[in-house]
């Protein structure tokens, strides 16, 4: 079993849809996330007059210390039991939330995905060096087990779950991918019930 692998770079039209429920948001971890923590408040860091996108704002989303999922459900007529976990880029330093995140969703929701928007944590910490920060890896891997540990539950099919991501989202993805078998973290007894470590990551 392998994860599904989509990074696109791709310029997405806008659909128009009725969703099935209001999107689900959950803490990736429970209580305080490993490693160092950022003390400003979390935020939206577009200036009023930076450069629009495609003649839309941009929602930059910086200092993010506390990382969630945000689960959008296609309707039940289309609903295919996939599902896609979203990162968003950013340079590791901001999360384009819109743009590469829930815009993202609207269009995966038309195919009958489900989409589950990942806010991991940015910027980069002091002392996270080499290409992939330990923080953004730690809650890719966490959120990927999430979805496949509520698999049963959202009525999704267990070999059908992936990850794709933008620009430094979409490296994110590659490597939770590649290290599908290293888990970065400990797990908790509550996290691995009903899940597998290795069945949950691979």
């Amino acid at each position: 079993m392998r994860l599904l692998l989509v990074v696109l770079a791709l310029a997405f039209p806008c659909y128009s849809f009725a969703a099935d429920d209001t999107p689900l948001v959950l803490d990736v971890w429970e209580g305080k996330p490993p490693g160092a923590e950022i003390k400003e408040e979390e935020k939206d860091l577009t200036r009023p007059k930076e450069g629009l996108v495609a003649g839309k704002r941009v929602i930059r989303l910086g200092h993010v210390s506390k990382p969630t999922i945000t689960v959008y459900r296609p309707a039940k007529e289309k609903d295919t039991g996939t599902a896609v976990v979203v990162c968003p880029g950013g340079g590791y330093q901001i999360l384009a939330w819109d743009l590469e995140g829930t815009e993202v969703a609207t269009w995966l929701n038309s195919l009958g995905v489900t989409a589950v928007v990942l806010k991991y944590r940015v910027p980069r910490r002091p002392g996270e060096r080499g290409d992939t920060p330990l923080g953004p890896l730690q809650d890719a891997q966490k959120a990927i087990r999430m979805v496949r540990g509520k698999a049963k539950e959202w009525n999704l099919k267990p070999d059908r779950i992936g990850i794709l991501g933008f620009s430094a989202g979409g490296h994110l993805a590659a490597a939770a991918s590649i290290l599908h078998n290293k888990p970065t973290y400990l797990s908790d007894k509550e996290e691995l019930r009903g899940c597998e470590i290795i069945r949950c990551l691979q």
